[in-house]
């Protein structure tokens, strides 16, 4: 019982920082990177996080899509990506706020193609990194538009991008 006690303080606490929540909704356009050829695929990504003390927050990250491009005659299906992020956020200033977020994602891709290649699903795990720019809408308090740059997956092989385009709402 005293070694949780510590864990226990932390999380009853933290709710008490928490200012506020939201929830995202975006159009994330991929780039899969292999031996300078790419792979683009379009999908949809769902947000949600809440902040844990003054202009830090974490938030959690689905990557979905159905779509496929082709390198060398292989098709490459970005199925799905999870992450998790800590967000550094800065105070908004005319409307336009900035996050620097930092965290790790899971992502997992289907490759098929000729019987020589390689066929079959791999998940790229690792460290992941992006940069947003938030406009708010002056007509929903609550509401902003994101502009975003992610990097989801890199190391000397294959490189997993992506640019998002979305709407959060705070509550």
């Amino acid at each position: 019982m005293m070694k949780s006690l510590p864990l226990l303080c932390l999380f009853t606490t933290l709710p008490g920082f928490a200012n506020s929540s939201f929830i995202g909704v975006d159009y994330f356009h991929s780039d899969i990177e292999i031996s300078d050829e790419s792979a683009n695929t379009g999908m949809a990504a769902f947000r949600l996080g809440t902040s844990i003390y003054k202009q830090i927050a974490i938030e959690g990250q689905y990557i979905s899509g159905n779509q496929t491009d082709n390198i060398y005659n292989m098709e490459f299906d970005l199925e799905n990506s999870k992450a998790a992020f800590i967000l550094l956020q800065s105070y908004a200033v005319n409307g336009f706020s900035l996050d620097v977020s930092l965290g790790y994602a899971s992502t997992k891709m289907t490759v098929s193609g000729p019987e020589n290649t390689f066929n079959g699903t791999d998940e790229y795990n690792g460290f992941a990194w992006g940069v947003s720019l938030y406009q708010e809408i002056p007509s929903f308090k609550n509401a902003r538009v994101k502009l975003g740059y992610q990097s989801l997956y890199n190391d000397s092989d294959l490189s997993i991008t992506g640019i998002s385009l979305g709407f959060n709402y705070h509550f």
